[in-house]
């Protein structure tokens, strides 16, 4: 296994970023002014990107410990978001307390894509099944009906699913189809460990296993040698663009991908 195993010892999902960039430098620094040179040369003989491919566990704590940092705890309609990781799916629970409804929901999901960098920050799923009302609280008897009625008509007529439209009103994702668009650059973008470390390494796609997500990384070589160079590598250019969403617009909110 790789020097990197050792993060899942991390007090928590921030600290994991953090030592992602603390031994990039470790194992960078003796000798750096040959191996720089040597890369150098690499990219002036060729255009071509170096694939050198790293993998990055998460233990299933630390995913959920990020989900209270980032999202629990900077939204105040959700009272609860966590996961449970499993072989190629994971079971998605949420608690949501918002006009007046209080509601604990679970769904399972897919990962289809993941893609962290210096401009994107998103997490992919495709929703399995629909969404079990595990509780269900209003305050009034009319509400209740009426939100029975709402979901009974998003399975039995649209054939949908309404969690999408949920994490939508609430402004923590965005739905297309049977597929969520999880972007978390709002989140991050204030934090120097994680963007730090997406200066040195970028996430390409993932896979999940049980209790645990596997990040699959290539390291920035040019950012790494720009940086040696007391270059700036955080400019105004690399902010990412901000879209409107399909569903509630919400300036903060990024439009799923068409592709």
């Amino acid at each position: 296994m790789s020097d990197f195993d050792n993060v899942n010892n991390s007090d928590n999902f921030d600290e994991f970023f953090e030592n992602i960039g603390y031994r990039f430098d470790e194992s960078l620094g003796n000798g750096w002014d040959r191996i720089a040179q040597s890369v150098r040369d690499i990219y002036n003989r060729t255009t071509e990107k170096l694939e050198d491919e790293i993998s990055l566990p998460i233990a299933q704590t630390y995913v959920n410990d990020a989900l209270q940092s980032f999202v629990t705890d900077n939204v105040k309609a959700i009272l609860e978001l966590r996961v449970e990781m499993h072989n190629d799916w994971f079971r998605l629970y949420c608690t949501v307390d918002a006009g007046g409804i209080y509601a604990e929901i679970a769904s399972n999901f897919s990962l289809i894509h993941v893609q962290l960098d210096r401009n994107v920050q998103r997490f992919v799923f495709g929703q399995q099944t629909y969404t079990d009302i595990l509780n269900l609280r209003c305050e009034s008897f009319i509400k209740r009906q009426g939100v029975k009625l709402a979901i009974w008509f998003y399975h039995s007529v649209l054939k949908k699913d309404p969690l999408g439209f949920i994490l939508s009103y609430v402004n923590i994702a965005r739905p297309k189809d049977e597929v969520i668009y999880l972007d978390i650059n709002r989140w991050l973008k204030n934090n120097k460990k994680i963007m730090g470390a997406l200066y040195k390494v970028q996430v390409n796609y993932g896979k999940l296993e049980e209790d645990q997500m596997v990040l699959k990384a290539q390291i920035n070589y040019r950012d790494l040698l720009a940086s040696t160079n007391n270059e700036d590598i955080i400019g105004d250019d690399d902010e990412p663009q901000i879209m409107q969403g399909p569903i509630n617009p919400i300036d903060d909110a990024t439009e799923p991908s068409q592709e």
